[in-house]
């Protein structure tokens, strides 16, 4: 099967912006790369994460785009997966549902990218003092099936910061507002309610995960743990990724979806019945942080997230 997509490293020096910063004596350089498929964001040279904001397929199926992959570890190892021969529909770290209605019409399914397309729109790119660099874009959700217009308008914020040099993080500010009346958002529509934010990592082939309070045992059907799970190698403190959220923040929250193999990592809402979206305030709003390191203790870890919730 063929893979249409653009090397996320080829030269293109014709079209490539750059920004730079460099922060005291450690002389640390953020750069934004623009390539006709995206942007890849470097550190030092080194690749973090890669945007995708051109539609992406596998031989005309399952085409996407509004997502990251290649996500890389502070070593440049690729730790997403994108097009997994088991659920080719699964992209990276990527944010969406099963079910997507406009008044009692079901308009499209985004999760396995069936009648939509993502139109992403004024992405704009910088780094600021702190040492954080920050990709922002507008995303236009069109129908492509029955119902064929721009359904939900998307503000995707992307934030980075180096927390050393064996760890960082990337947080994510993710706003919806429907463009049509009476839209609807819902998960997958069985016990399991899966959709939101959901990151496909690569794992190990004995992973462990761990909350604030010890080991997880993935299951079937969504399971109760805190704001913040690690994904590792095996034990707590092997490299890994923590997957952050806020719980209480969410519409219908259904709790952890965790699988140890052949799958993405979910904390899902709003499970299987659909939620009205508003015209007005309050939209939509989801924040989501991953810390992306190679071994990190449960204080640290703690710490990094009463941050993430302070930023808000």
């Amino acid at each position: 099967m063929k893979i249409i997509h653009h090397s996320v490293r080829k030269a293109c020096c014709a079209c490539c912006l750059f920004f730079f910063l460099y922060t005291g004596s450690n002389a640390q350089t953020l750069t934004f790369e623009q390539q006709s498929d995206g942007w890849l964001l470097l550190d030092e040279g080194e690749p973090r994460y890669f945007y995708q904001t051109a539609t992406k397929s596998l031989d005309g199926k399952y085409p996407r785009a509004n997502y990251i992959h290649p996500l890389y570890d502070v070593d440049g190892e690729v730790i997403t997966e994108d097009f997994p021969e088991d659920h080719p529909h699964h992209r990276g770290v990527f944010w969406t549902w099963h079910q997507l209605w406009v008044k009692d019409q079901r308009a499209a399914d985004p999760w396995i990218c069936e009648n939509i397309t993502w139109e992403v729109k004024n992405v704009k790119t910088g780094i600021h003092p702190n040492g954080a660099a920050r990709l922002e874009a507008r995303i236009i959700w069109k129908g492509t099936g029955a119902i064929k217009k721009n359904i939900l308008e998307e503000t995707l914020i992307v934030t980075y910061q180096r927390i050393s040099s064996r760890a960082y993080k990337l947080a994510f500010d993710i706003s919806l507002r429907p463009l049509l009346q009476e839209v609807r958002l819902g998960g997958s529509e069985d016990p399991k309610g899966y959709g939101g934010f959901s990151p496909r990592i690569k794992l190990s082939s004995n992973p462990g995960f761990f909350d604030e309070n010890g080991p997880l045992v993935p299951a079937e059907l969504a399971i109760n743990a805190g704001p913040w799970v690690n994904v590792t190698m095996e034990k707590a403190t092997d490299p890994g990724v923590v997957i952050m959220g806020e719980p209480d923040q969410l519409p219908s929250y259904q709790g952890w979806i965790l699988r140890s193999e052949n799958s993405m990592q979910n904390m899902a809402f709003p499970g299987r019945e659909p939620i009205l979206l508003s015209r007005k305030n309050p939209l939509l709003r989801f924040r989501n942080q991953l810390l992306i390191h190679q071994g990190m203790e449960k204080q640290e870890i703690s710490n990094q997230y009463r941050i993430f919730r302070n930023q808000n």
